[in-house]
């Protein structure tokens, strides 16, 4: 949609838009709130040094701590959902500002809290999970005795809060310089014209359908890298020590350890993951040589990765109609599934806010924190099939929120992002599947071969990234430097291993060993492998609905859906119908990859045997 046709908010149909009035009835009512909850901070203050004085004041303790919380979701997430609606209204700035320090307050208030339930003996503890009364506080109790071990001393834990600041100093510095300081070339577009490179533009001329422009672009943007190689080695090393660091001083094995234990994970996990994909390899070989008779290449090169393997297919979905089509498209979820889909849908429903205008936030997001009310989605909904799969995408992670919500006791609601991406996947491959049963010819390839690039973007690709991370740490770990030398060393064998390099896959040059520096997500401190985690338990969930119907549906739903954090993450993913500490997930969605490939395959063979793809 061009800036010149972005309507004003005013001009939306309020159907199309949510319904903020199920928060607050005004922001008079907002504020008034506001001052209630923060003037009620003093109540849990009193209650500073009683947890010593048996269950009751733990309990009272408690109750007061998350319905504190509780209150401030709901207040954070109006002023949110109000400052997105148009970024250009200052109210709404100056309100989220002001909720983010009545949170801030909140955590200051309530720090003694942890220390003070820790310093209880390990069975008193133990005897409060196990009564009734705490029936709603059993899981923050197990965690909080769980990682006791790495809970230091009262001073110690004082110092690293004091220092806490310091530990993202790396990642804040590349934030600033390359989105504020870091300049790059001129190139030639397809026209001729002389652009000035960016970021932004970076996405979009590496997927040029002109190969001589993809080049330049590849070249200008990291050539830029490379110019600054030894400044962008310094910051993600230092984020990498300062993790490292906190790892150690909280007694942790290893910094992947430190990571991974606040959601329960076992390292294993990690590791198995990058085995599971490293086993099929051979499959992204497969599908990279279609991609390259697809274009029309001899051979194929990095920066040839990223143009669509066909010409784009314009799939219209008006909004209205792509309603109806995702509801039909979740029916393998069931009846109870797909009503509350369609009433959250409905346009006076207030869940939704739809439409592009001017001065919305961009993208889209779920919040489902206002735990009393019902989720909120923002889309810039244009009519098309990424449209469409953004809300298939959202509306699961709706759902999600919504049957936690309700099957859940607030301290229980809210979902660890280990598990938060399969509901939101699992429902675009639901989506997929629903309209490769219609669709036939160019616009089936079309469709084809965005799932095909969907598994190479998130499930190959990302699992590269993870094991080129743990790679440097590993590097940290034995006390080596971490140098731009090394880093591009190991980022460039990790690429051509995954890309088939050596067997004349894909030709990746020397030069293109910078992307490391280009990647926001190595400051992120192993989170990368979420996302194959994520695509990974999606497909096979999906995959065992799709064949067995009613018993996998309900066993996702009610151990999943419904669980919110009731249990660790793998625990749950497990109840739901998948194992992540075994490789029969990887295989599972490598075999819909495998099978969407030769899907494509046999349409691209019918037309090279005369048959026309007829769009």
């Amino acid at each position: 949609m061009a800036k010149s046709t972005v309507p004003e908010r005013s001009t939306i149909p309020e159907e199309r838009r949510w319904n903020t009035r199920h928060l607050f009835k005004n922001d008079k009512a907002w504020h008034a709130e506001r001052e209630a909850l923060a003037a009620s901070f003093s109540t849990l203050a009193a209650l500073r040094g009683t947890l010593g004085n048996g269950a009751e004041a733990v309990l009272t303790c408690l109750q007061t701590l998350f319905e504190a919380n509780r209150r401030l979701g709901r207040l954070e997430s109006y002023a949110a959902r109000r400052n997105d609606e148009d970024t250009r209204v200052t109210t709404y700035q100056a309100m989220r500002e002001v909720i983010d320090k009545v949170g801030a307050d909140l955590r200051a208030t309530s720090a003694f809290i942890e220390p003070q339930l820790l310093a209880l003996p390990t069975k008193t503890i133990r005897d409060y999970i196990a009564d009734p009364r705490f029936a709603d506080y059993d899981r923050y109790l197990r965690e909080l005795l769980r990682q006791k071990k790495h809970v230091l001393s009262p001073k110690e834990e004082a110092l690293l809060a004091r220092t806490s600041l310091m530990q993202d100093a790396g990642h804040n510095t590349y934030s600033a310089f390359t989105g504020a300081d870091l300049t790059f070339p001129r190139i030639t577009d397809e026209k001729g014209r002389e652009v000035q490179l960016s970021q932004a533009l970076f996405a979009r001329y590496r997927a040029s359908a002109d190969r001589a422009v993809r080049k330049r672009t590849f070249d200008a943007f990291f050539s830029t890298f490379a110019g600054f190689k030894n400044t962008f080695a310094s910051l993600l090393g230092a984020q990498v020590n300062a993790n490292l660091i906190y790892a150690r001083a909280r007694r942790y094995d290893s910094a992947l350890e430190a990571a991974l234990d606040p959601d329960e994970i076992p390292v294993d996990v990690y590791t198995n993951m990058i085995s599971a994909v490293n086993k099929h390899l051979p499959k992204l070989h497969r599908y990279l040589a279609l991609r390259r008779d697809l274009l029309g290449l001899d051979s194929l090169r990095y920066y040839d990765l990223y143009p669509p393997i066909v010409e784009k297919v314009r799939l219209k979905f008006p909004y209205d109609k792509g309603c109806r089509t995702l509801v039909e498209a979740m029916a393998p979820l069931g009846s109870d599934y797909a009503r509350a889909l369609e009433r959250g849908l409905q346009p006076k429903s207030g869940w939704i806010d739809a439409l592009p205008n001017k001065g919305k936030r961009s993208g889209a997001y779920m919040d489902g924190s206002a735990y009393d009310v019902h989720p909120y989605v923002l889309g810039n909904y244009l009519e098309d099939f990424n449209s469409l799969s953004m809300m298939a995408h959202e509306m699961g992670h709706a759902m999600h929120s919504y049957y936690s919500n309700q099957q859940q006791p607030y301290p229980k609601a809210d979902y660890s992002i280990f598990v938060a991406e399969v509901a939101s996947t699992l429902n675009e491959h639901l989506l997929a599947e629903h309209l490769l049963a219609e669709l036939k010819g160019k616009r089936r390839l079309f469709l084809l071969g965005e799932q095909l690039e969907g598994f190479r973007q998130t499930f190959f690709r990302q699992a590269m990234f993870a094991e080129f991370e743990l790679d440097v740490y590993r590097l940290a770990e034995a006390g080596e430097a971490i140098t731009a030398d090394a880093l591009s060393e190991r980022y460039l064998a990790v690429a051509r291993r995954y890309y088939g390099h050596d067997e004349g896959v894909v030709t990746v040059d020397d030069a293109y060993g910078m992307e490391w520096a280009y990647i926001p997500h190595f400051y992120y401190n192993f989170y990368v492998f979420q996302y194959v985690t994520g695509i990974t338990a999606a497909t096979a969930l999906a995959e065992g609905i799709l064949a067995h119907g009613a018993p996998a549906r309900d066993r996702y739903i009610e151990n999943l859906l419904y669980a919110g954090c009731r249990a660790a993450p793998i625990d749950i993913l497990a109840a739901a119908g998948v194992d992540l500490t075994t490789t029969a997930p990887y295989d599972v969605a490598m075999s819909v990859f495998e099978r969407t490939l030769d899907q494509a395959e046999a349409v691209t063979a019918g037309a090279r045997g005369g048959h026309a793809v007829a769009s």
